[in-house]
């Protein structure tokens, strides 16, 4: 689960729209903004169009949940009806036949969980519900050693198999019970989809949120980069941390702090954010990683992965890797900022 982080539609609508229509005065009209917010995959979406966008807002909203829509009907897990809900009640370990869109999203997230060891997941599932995180039930007390063992025999990349053959894709089960879910390149899926028919219709301006995935490109309201806000992870009021230019590129965030379970034996909080190779929540002091790369699926697929490891291995990688990441930790109960070399760029919000 990705918890939102981005105070974007604050800082890009509230702030920068309300201050340009405060300042203009009765001789001068006010900027036109296209500018529309809605609810999608269970989370919620949000577009910005400086200039506005031909037709107004109904036609930018039918291309955003008509896009929304279609990656929920090959990736949802909760529609009876959608191609991966079907997938993972098929019972058995005969190939299941499989379109080429969702062939494509799983050899995508296989790559970016090989390219950080295995620890972003897409067939985690089992021990998220074992934790109860999951949407099959919550617990109050931790699993067993044996529990945890017996849903790890159902995690992995080796869990499923992904074959291409002259008659197409098929997706094939090593055990009956595996499950797949995607929900955590979802979010980044419907900000790519929306940015990318934006770009061919030749919009030059824009700002795409889907919950914690974001995508702009050019400039604000105000003729400034987009400006994009990390949240303060121990600040009630969702305050933000540190300001943040993506300069065109897709920018996602994953957070380990809102969402819990406290077992009433221990007293122990576990995190909701689950290490696939230990079958456990994380247990370490890095609360947020942001990630910013080319694309908001590639940055959602990385993000909570690079959470699982904590930022002190996160950042070794992206620096070795040349990715742009940011991480918040607490130390002796303040948030401290790292980032890798390659996000410093980022931070300079007063370059064009």
């Amino acid at each position: 689960m990705k918890n939102t982080l981005l105070k974007a539609l604050a800082i890009a609508t509230m702030s920068t729209v309300f201050i340009l229509s405060g300042c203009s005065d009765n001789n001068k009209e006010a900027p036109k903004i296209t500018r529309i917010a809605g609810k999608t995959m269970g989370t919620f979406y949000g577009v910005i169009i400086p200039g506005g966008y031909k037709g107004g807002e109904e036609p930018l909203r039918k291309i955003c949940e008509d896009s929304f829509n279609e990656i929920s009907d090959v990736i949802s897990t909760f529609d009876p009806n959608a191609e991966l809900a079907k997938f993972n009640e098929h019972k058995s370990t005969a190939p299941f036949p499989i379109s080429d869109a969702l062939s494509q999203i799983i050899q995508e997230c296989d790559y970016q969980s090989r390219r950080i060891d295995g620890v972003m997941d897409i067939s985690v599932g089992p021990l998220v519900n074992l934790w109860g995180f999951g949407k099959d039930k919550s617990i109050h007390e931790s699993p067993t050693d044996e529990e945890i063992l017996q849903a790890k025999k159902l995690v992995g990349l080796d869990s499923y198999e992904l074959r291409h053959t002259p008659k197409g894709a098929f997706l094939v089960k090593k055990d009956p019970n595996v499950r797949i879910d995607l929900s955590t390149v979802g979010e980044g899926m419907g900000a790519d989809a929306v940015a990318e028919i934006l770009s061919r219709q030749g919009v030059k301006n824009f700002f795409v949120n889907v919950a914690g995935a974001s995508r702009s490109s050019g400039f604000n309201p105000k003729g400034q980069l987009w400006k994009i806000g990390i949240e303060d992870p121990t600040n009630p009021d969702h305050n933000v941390f540190v300001p943040v230019c993506p300069k065109g590129k897709a920018m996602s965030t994953a957070g380990s702090y809102r969402n819990y379970f406290k077992d009433d034996k221990t007293g122990h909080f576990y995190s909701h954010i689950i290490d696939p190779k230990t079958g456990r929540p994380v247990d370490h002091r890095t609360m947020s990683v942001t990630v910013i790369d080319d694309t908001a699926t590639v940055t959602d697929a990385l993000d909570t992965g690079l959470l699982v490891w904590g930022a002190e291995k996160a950042l070794k990688w992206a620096d070795k890797h040349n990715v742009a990441i940011y991480t918040i930790e607490d130390k002796d109960g303040k948030p401290v900022g790292r980032y890798s070399k390659a996000f410093a760029q980022y931070l300079k919000c007063d370059i064009k």
